[in-house]
């Protein structure tokens, strides 16, 4: 039954989804543009030293697995692009040729299904059906519609395109997997039927060796984990933040994560009490997530957000805003967490009202190891191995 293929030109959650296909026995091939590892494998020397640090693993075989270098030096270059709009458009043509490159081959492979992914999915698709194959679309992000009302995006002139190749992947689709009930809707109100739709939430787990420290008396930690970038409130967690230890350091702030363009570093470095990390390995990150009190992601809009519920497996609970899908996470689990409006002072009396009330905090935390359990990645693998196999038959 090993006859679904998966591909993918960047990484994401995708190695989770085909990890969860071959946990069932129905994953014939894991492509994707960023290399994974066996667990307790070690990667190839080879392998420069922040790609190594960062290397996701799982128990996918690597006869099953295709991680050409190419692609890797690809996705390097578009470091190379100097404006927000040439990355935006670089990595989305480079998505395009992965798609292309995948179709030549979905053709030889002959799959029973094919799992594409949001914007690398027209050509694959395109061959996928022309030998009968089953099309599924993982969409992690929200209709671009939608994303496009809530916020501009930059782009030199190839939007049109993008958003042409995502409607027709939508059409070509079978059905569409989206990573929220938030993003679920934003197909829906779009025109897709809704029982082609379907939401399935994403996971995280704690990395072995990751614990908690005890409690000790400090200012309040805060932490901010992702892009510096505007579509992530950066501007409106700096502006609250600064009014929140305007009269004194009543807490601490630590970001880490790439930027967006070098004035979120230069703002943050000249912010008192906020600590600027690069992006980190993940087992750093889950370290840098269990130091800390609470979580801050109060996007603009985000499709899930995938860090609260790693923040929430290490006992951290979250601060999130009403664009995000992760804001689910909290209605199941409502003592894990808080939900602002993403503005300024919706922010800053959230983080206020933290710092007064530590104890909110504590019982915050222990609400946010429960959830946890129910979004681990081993439950993420289960409900989207079993919405496949319902998918055929």
């Amino acid at each position: 039954m090993n006859d679904v293929a998966v591909f993918h030109p960047g990484l994401q959650h995708a190695h989770q989804l085909a990890w969860g296909l071959h946990e069932r026995g129905m994953l014939q091939a894991f492509w994707s543009g960023v290399p994974v590892r066996s667990p307790d494998a070690q990667p190839p020397w080879l392998v420069p030293s922040q790609i190594r640090e960062r290397m996701r693993s799982t128990a996918i075989p690597s006869a099953l697995r295709r991680h050409p270098v190419q692609w890797q030096l690809l996705i390097r270059a578009g470091a190379l692009c100097r404006s927000p709009a040439s990355r935006h458009d670089y990595t989305h043509r480079m998505f395009h040729w992965f798609d292309r490159w995948v179709a030549d081959h979905v053709r030889k492979l002959k799959p029973r299904a094919v799992v594409g992914f949001e914007n690398s999915a027209f050509h694959t698709f395109n061959a996928a059906r022309s030998i009968g194959a089953k099309c599924i679309l993982d969409a992690p992000s929200l209709h671009h519609r939608e994303a496009q009302q809530l916020m501009d995006i930059s782009s030199n002139g190839y939007m049109a395109e993008i958003n042409r190749r995502k409607d027709e992947e939508v059409r070509m689709a079978d059905i569409v997997i989206t990573c929220s009930g938030m993003a679920r809707e934003s197909y829906v109100s779009n025109g897709v039927s809704p029982e082609k739709v379907h939401s399935i939430l994403l996971g995280g787990e704690l990395p072995h060796g990751v614990r908690r420290e005890a409690e000790t008396q400090h200012p309040a930690r805060f932490i901010f984990a992702g892009t510096l970038s505007v579509r992530k409130s950066i501007d409106l967690i700096l502006e609250a933040f600064a009014r929140l230890n305007a009269d004194g350091h009543r807490a601490d702030l630590t970001l880490v994560g790439g930027a967006e363009e070098p004035r979120w570093i230069e703002a943050a470095r000249n912010t008192p009490h906020v600590h600027y990390r690069p992006a980190v390995a993940q087992e750093q990150l889950y370290a840098l997530l269990a130091q800390s009190d609470c979580l801050l992601l109060p996007s603009r809009f985000d499709a899930f957000g995938m860090v609260v519920v790693e923040a929430m497996a290490t006992g951290t609970p979250a601060i999130v805003s009403s664009r995000t899908g992760a804001k689910e996470v909290l209605s199941l689990f409502p003592e894990s967490g808080w939900v602002v409006e993403p503005t300024t002072q919706s922010i800053y009396e959230c983080m206020e009202q933290r710092v007064r009330d530590r104890a909110s905090l504590r019982s915050a935390s222990l609400a946010s190891l429960d959830a946890a359990q129910y979004f681990s990645w081993r439950a993420y693998r289960a409900r989207i191995a079993s919405l496949i196999v319902d998918v055929l038959g």
